[in-house]
């Protein structure tokens, strides 16, 4: 069996880098096969995970860092058995407990909220481990 690729990044907790992280995610899963998934497949499962990691790395950046300087680790695993993309992501910034965010009220105008419950939608794990001085996320995809 071949090993999994992996790619680890190192970005700083600022929104202007976050395309970074969306760009590795997508040229990783433009490369699955197209006989096996079908374009229209692909394309639509590259925007959905980048769409999730996307919110939960703004959440970092917003909420765990608050406008204090701090880096985001990303490890970016296409794993076979099951086919899978996993993408782990660390922070040393304030924790939070995702119990505590009410689900929206879809259909209702809010400015908050929406962002662990889409993460939620479009990924098949969402696991969050807030352990002291490291915050981990794992978000995983079946492909």
């Amino acid at each position: 069996m071949p090993p999994d690729d992996v790619i680890r990044l190192d970005l700083p907790a600022t929104h202007k880098y976050l395309n970074l992280l969306s760009a590795c995610i997508g040229e990783m899963l433009s490369r699955l096969d197209v006989s096996v998934h079908g374009q229209n497949e692909i394309e639509t499962t590259i925007y959905n995970v980048q769409l999730a990691v996307q919110e939960c790395c703004a959440n970092i950046v917003d909420h765990a860092y608050d406008a204090v300087d701090g880096r985001i680790q990303a490890t970016l695993i296409l794993a076979e058995s099951p086919r899978r993309l996993v993408v782990e992501l660390h922070d040393n910034g304030r924790a939070f407990e995702p119990e505590t965010v009410p689900q929206p009220t879809l259909g209702q105008p809010q400015v908050r909220g929406y962002g662990l419950f889409l993460m939620k939608e479009l990924l098949d794990e969402v696991d969050y481990d807030p352990q002291p001085g490291d915050n981990r996320w794992r978000l995983v995809k079946l492909l």
